[in-house]
């Protein structure tokens, strides 16, 4: 009972503090000039923020728009390097086809060289051991 009576002297006092301020603020010609003041205080700091906020704004999106930009730069780049790395690939693999085949006519043309030769010695020999 004790808790409930303290808890209702206290909830008293808060509604009469609350009701003195209500007062002043609304029931004397200063009090209504303070209201008026932080209002006034209240509105500009309103404003202060949006205009802030709106140029904050502008900022970021002119970030975000050259950050697009940059963007397709690289992107355009990256497609540029990639195109010509495939060319050049493409280059290369026909390089290295030429030389294959160049290796391989080599190749051929020495066996066929090799190939007569040793049909010319082996005349050469059946017809010394014909003539002996």
């Amino acid at each position: 009972m004790k808790n409930s009576k303290n808890g209702l002297v206290a909830f008293a006092l808060v509604g009469l503090a609350a009701g003195a301020a209500a007062w002043y603020l609304l029931g004397t010609d200063d009090g209504k000039k303070q209201l008026d003041r932080a209002n006034d205080g209240i509105k500009s700091l309103t404003k202060s923020l949006k205009d802030l906020s709106k140029k904050e704004a502008k900022k970021a999106q002119k970030l975000a728009n050259r950050a697009s930009v940059e963007l397709d730069n690289l992107k355009s780049k990256a497609q540029s390097a990639f195109s010509k790395a495939s060319s050049d690939a493409d280059a290369l693999k026909n390089k290295a086809k030429e030389a294959g085949r160049e290796a391989l006519d080599h190749a051929n043309n020495a066996a066929q060289n090799l190939a007569s030769k040793i049909d010319n010695t082996t005349d050469a020999a059946k017809s010394k051991i014909s003539n002996t």
